[in-house]
């Protein structure tokens, strides 16, 4: 029967501080610099978690600051869902040419995270 508790006892202490985080952590803005090739526009888009632009679907993975050396940037993980086709990869906001993904008419670029 101790055991029992014990167990219980882990498992709520878990779940407290998973809520904790969950609730605790902060809303992350990340702005999107979308460039239409067909029709030579530009769009910007602002969301926090996912966002649905024409067919293409964005969902934030993970956003981070890297300070390494005298290199800093800002890098966000996007999952980009384009009808079955999904590329999850990280945008760069200071380093362009890093960024992986390509597309015949659009061309997105992280301008914030």
């Amino acid at each position: 029967m101790q055991y029992l508790w014990k167990k219980l006892l882990i498992i709520l202490f878990l779940i407290s501080i998973f809520f904790n985080q969950t609730l605790s952590a902060e809303i992350n803005i990340t702005k999107l610099l979308i460039l239409d090739k067909s029709s030579s526009s530009k769009y910007e888009l602002e969301f926090s978690e996912t966002y649905k632009f024409r067919n293409l679907f964005f969902e934030i993975v993970s956003c981070k600051n890297i300070e390494f050396d005298k290199y800093i940037d800002t890098a966000a993980l996007i999952r980009i869902s384009q009808n079955d086709n999904i590329f999850i990869g990280w945008f760069f906001k200071y380093t362009d040419e890093l960024n992986m993904y390509s597309n015949k008419i659009y061309e997105i670029s992280l301008t914030d995270c």
